[in-house]
């Protein structure tokens, strides 16, 4: 389950409450936390395991993704050492994978041979440090159908998120069916096809029988992930109950 589930709380009672609904690993947004309740990234890793939870990916931050398609070489050069630099935590920590966007909610005119060049060095980046690189299916998919055509490496591929996939009437599982065996992390939520909910599964309308035939369909993958947010009926009850539904909501059917 993801660390931030929309209870406005610490790092540490939210993981807590990950811990205690049943869970056995979180995924974590890779930034510090600010005011009331400062702490570094860097100490995440430490409280995860303290609560007896793995980490199955981190969360690169929202740093303007779409500049990745339009800036020039010399202008992109620390955006791109950034995530390189995640990449590497992830290996220090121990973090098997990282996801990141292809691109943010702006319009803009992508030059595809700028972001194949930017994503490529990062998935070289990937090799070298052991770690998956995770790109997830947000707006414009065709942007990592691009990517996922172009560059075939072993830690390159998928994060799929089922709220994004379905809100537009031409994707709608298109990018699960032809591209799941390039799932390397899952955020699977659940929606009303109006916006983007996040919310539990069961609660929606996502066809979820259909894209868990088609996970359940690849053998790699292992683990269900959940990115959900408490909306406001849930915020007025105990986060607890929240994160024990979260964990039953797929969990019961499908382990």
């Amino acid at each position: 389950m993801f660390s931030w589930f929309g209870y406005f709380m610490n790092f540490e009672d939210r993981i807590k409450i990950i811990a205690d609904a049943g869970f056995d690993e979180a995924m974590i947004s890779w930034e510090d936390e600010e005011a009331p309740w400062a702490i570094k990234k860097e100490l995440f890793p430490e409280i995860v395991h303290k609560n007896n939870l793995g980490i199955t990916n981190i969360h690169a931050p929202f740093i303007g993704y779409s500049d990745i398609w339009t800036a020039s070489r010399i202008e992109i050069q620390p955006k791109l050492q950034m995530f390189k630099d995640y990449l590497r935590d992830c290996q220090t920590f121990a973090i098997p994978a990282m996801v990141m966007h292809t691109n943010d909610l702006d319009e803009f005119q992508p030059d595809l041979d700028k972001g194949l060049a930017f994503f490529s060095e990062l998935a070289d980046a990937a090799e070298k440090y052991g770690v998956d690189l995770a790109v997830e299916n947000v707006s414009r998919q065709h942007l990592l159908v691009y990517l996922l055509e172009q560059i075939d490496t072993p830690r390159f591929g998928m994060c799929y998120d089922s709220s994004h996939d379905f809100l537009e009437e031409q994707n709608c599982g298109r990018i699960l069916k032809k591209y799941k065996h390039r799932i390397k992390a899952l955020h699977l939520s659940d929606n009303d096809f109006e916006a983007d909910r996040h919310w539990i599964p069961g609660e929606g309308r996502i066809p979820l029988d259909q894209v868990m035939a088609e996970i359940l369909s690849v053998p790699t993958i292992k683990t269900l992930s959940y990115e959900v947010l408490a909306n406001e009926q849930w915020r007025e009850k105990d986060p607890l109950e929240f994160a024990v539904a979260v964990r039953k909501s797929l969990a019961e059917k499908y382990n």
